[in-house]
């Protein structure tokens, strides 16, 4: 049963009164669904959520869903939360934790906006959805989209890696590679959605994904017994995971699922190539400028025109939070490292956050017995290309580890 109240934007408040739009976002402002939160209070439980299923469907009561029966699943949420002393130790950190979302079906928490929001656009008719993605989301969507009977046209990178680019292929979404600067992808998906009359799917142009997305704020909270970390540090893009995630946090506080008080730091990490976000905080301004020279490894967290820009420097600046750019070196070293002593394999967007958590330790933003959240956007395994060969053992298969023939790796810990 859904509990949706109404659909409006985050910063003008107008209401929306087509579920399916067009939605007429501004620069900074975008849909969002507000759930009737006062009834759901008296309906719904904690007790009732940890009966239902070990997946994201344990929120439906708050997702904008009409019959959750009929959800398009893959089994997608209820990711582990992994305790990382060791990698926690070497930062000074005693109560360091991985949310790791790289145990989604796709590899990536994109799995989450995909099932929500397929699940809505389904039960509103929906036949055909478009979207620019660096390559996750496209993989993500063309999943759920081919198990909900639904087209998806995706606008992928140069770059898009191999995984998510097959992710689409295999699974029968129409597929382009855009000859040209990513940064003129959005207006290319905006135009073929208003033309063709497709659902434009592109990050905060719809209130769905989001619905979805805020489903991991619910789970580090039930997974942490029904309380907030002090922290979270999470790799952003165009801003729509944290947005989600502290939605979900503020939602908890309303209902009395989670204690009232200040909400966690939010420690967001961008790649130095394309860090508009950081840029603006570091600025101290309230919208981030268009980011003009791409230059990041193939994958996520490649957003020139941040749509949750706003919101996030926002976020960041309410909780006393910091924003950290971090470089390409640097990331593939940490994940290498969070493997190394944590065996965790994450993508190198992912490992931003622990390379940012030190500068976070250091400049006092978090302290040491505070409980810290790094969200793992995705597996390691859709990065693989993206690692340096010098980083892989080589070993042949008559060799010894004894033997002169192996080849050891750089030793550099974290």
């Amino acid at each position: 049963m859904s509990y949706v109240d109404h659909i409006a934007y985050w910063e003008s408040g107008r209401k929306v009164d087509n579920p399916l739009g067009p939605f007429d976002c501004g620069a900074s402002d975008f849909p969002q669904v507000y759930h009737d939160l006062n009834v759901l209070k008296d309906r719904c439980s904690r007790t009732s959520i940890a009966q239902g299923p070990t997946s994201l469907w344990r929120y439906a009561d708050v997702l904008p869903i009409d019959d959750p029966n009929d959800a398009v699943s893959l089994g997608e949420g209820w990711t582990p939360m992994l305790a990382m002393p060791r990698i926690g130790e070497t930062l000074g950190l005693a109560n360091l934790l991985a949310k790791d979302e790289g145990r989604n079906p796709s590899g990536t928490f994109k799995d989450r906006g995909a099932s929500v929001a397929v699940s809505r656009l389904k039960e509103l008719g929906v036949k055909t959805v478009v979207l620019n993605s660096s390559g996750n989301a496209g993989g993500s969507w063309a999943m759920y989209a081919a198990r909900a009977g639904i087209r998806c046209i995706n606008l992928l990178p140069e770059d898009v890696l191999p995984a998510s680019l097959q992710q689409c292929v295999l699974s029968g979404a129409s597929t382009f590679i855009l000859d040209g600067p990513w940064s003129e992808a959005s207006r290319l998906v905006a135009e073929s959605a208003r033309t063709n009359g497709w659902m434009d799917m592109r990050t905060l142009k719809e209130p769905y994904r989001l619905e979805g997305k805020k489903t991991m704020g619910y789970e580090i909270a039930e997974q942490l017994d029904w309380a907030l970390p002090d922290a979270i540090a999470y790799p952003c893009g165009g801003g729509l995971g944290a947005i989600a995630i502290y939605k979900a946090f503020r939602e908890m506080q309303e209902i009395g699922w989670v204690p009232q008080g200040p909400l966690p730091i939010l420690i967001i990490t961008q790649y130095e190539g394309c860090a508009p976000i950081v840029q603006a905080f570091d600025e101290d301004i309230d919208h981030a400028k268009p980011w003009a020279d791409l230059d990041v490894l193939p994958g996520g967290l490649k957003s020139p025109y941040p749509s949750g820009d706003k919101a996030v420097l926002q976020l960041i600046r309410e909780t006393a939070g910091t924003a950290i750019a971090v470089s390409a070196e640097d990331s593939l070293r940490t994940a290498e490292s969070i493997a190394k002593l944590e065996g965790i394999f994450v993508c190198p967007e992912s490992a931003t956050t622990l390379f940012g958590l030190r500068k976070a330790v250091d400049a006092g933003v978090v302290q040491s017995g505070d409980c810290v959240v790094a969200v793992i956007t995705g597996n390691g395994l859709k990065s693989v290309p993206v690692f340096d060969d010098a980083l892989v053992r080589k070993i042949g298969p008559h060799d010894s580890l004894a033997t002169d023939k192996v080849r050891k790796t750089n030793e550099k810990h974290f």
